[in-house]
């Protein structure tokens, strides 16, 4: 996501979310500040506790702690050693992450504990390192939230401080791909094709699982995935060893600006549009929308803001403000975009996740 990534979707990591204090006693138990019982719980206590949480988590993945101890445990010096690292900050770091149970320490030696050998790793069903990553980058982003709220927005997108980091934009697209893996098939399972649908656009599809399984359910659908060159860099061989590269072609570009092709059955614009202005969205639905045969349908997944406050849908919008200057977007703005654009019989379709699906027929 250099210049591009900006194309993608990107969520807040659930798995971090998941490891912060979410009850003030366990708040009081990692960080506490008094000692008079009518303080006990207090709200300052449990900003900084997770504050900690998070930093240490974080910079576990980042040094690579976790995945040193996949060799087996090891002593302070060792893993000091296995992670080029001081030995007072390995203990730091390493004695906070075996207080929350990511990592386990008996005898002297530390090891990967349970929450660790479940959520990351190699041996993993799903290994979320890259979330711990990501998240280690967007901790830097929201240290410069006060800045993009006075002036309007960050000094520096996130895309354009990964020009210089690319391996973090790296790190995002494989927390995507591994979050994507989780809710695939729920999203195509309520994907509403047209009748004898051939031809699919994915907009900014990145990863291509969406594609992939999209072709697999069905035989006749062949797909175009259109995003930047980076975005698709581990995709070919994915949708190779999918045996599918006969029916999914890969175009290297921007979707932001110029012709999207004719004649397409459904375009995709998955976890778009929160990357954008309500300019630039209005301009790309449109485009879309002539990328359609008619009868053809737009497809949008997006994490929907509701009339009253959520909580998952505020932090996202924050982070995609801190990260981009922009936000989430309301079903009023997401079906005028589609009807300005000459598409009707708009309907959201809820899926079992935060995000739902806004479709338009031309």
């Amino acid at each position: 996501m250099p210049a591009g990534l900006r194309e993608h979707g990107m969520t807040l990591p659930r798995t971090v979310c998941a490891a912060l204090p979410c009850h003030p006693e366990e708040i009081s138990a990692m960080f506490k500040t008094t000692t008079d019982a009518e303080l006990a719980g207090n709200p300052i206590d449990e900003v900084i506790g997770s504050t900690i949480r998070y930093a240490a988590l974080t910079s576990a993945a980042k040094l690579g702690v976790f995945t040193a101890l996949e060799e087996g445990p090891k002593t302070l010096d060792e893993l000091a050693a296995a992670i080029g690292a001081s030995t007072d900050g390995t203990r730091a770091v390493a004695d906070v992450a075996a207080v929350l149970g990511w990592l386990t320490l008996e005898d002297g030696r530390y090891r990967n504990g349970p929450l660790a050998e479940r959520w990351l790793g190699k041996d993993a069903e799903y290994d979320f390192t890259p979330a711990l990553l990501w998240a280690y980058e967007l901790t830097n982003v929201m240290w410069e939230l006060p800045q993009a709220v006075r002036d309007g927005k960050p000094a520096q997108s996130l895309w354009e401080r990964w020009a210089d980091k690319p391996e973090a934009g790296r790190d995002f697209s494989a927390y995507m791909r591994i979050k994507s893996r989780l809710t695939v098939q729920p999203i195509v399972d309520a994907v509403p094709l047209p009748e004898g649908a051939r031809r699919l656009l994915d907009l900014g599809g990145s990863h291509g699982l969406h594609s992939m399984a999209m072709c697999e359910r069905h035989p006749e659908l062949s797909a175009t995935i259109l995003d930047l060159p980076e975005a698709l860099a581990d995709t070919g061989a994915a949708i190779e060893k999918a045996g599918l590269a006969d029916r999914i072609t890969l175009e290297r570009g921007s979707f932001l600006s110029g012709d999207l092709g004719t004649g397409y059955d459904v375009v995709f614009l998955f976890e778009i549009v929160h990357n954008h202005t309500d300019e630039e969205n209005r301009d790309l639905i449109a485009r879309a929308a002539k990328a359609l045969r008619p009868g053809g349908r737009i497809v949008v997944l997006e994490d929907v803001r509701g009339e009253q406050l959520d909580e998952h849908n505020a932090a996202f919008s924050l982070a995609m403000y801190a990260c981009s200057g922009d936000r989430t977007y309301s079903l009023p703005e997401i079906s005028g975009w589609l009807t300005d654009a000459g598409l009707s019989g708009v309907e959201r379709i809820a899926l079992p996740s935060s995000v739902s699906l806004v479709v338009g027929t031309k």
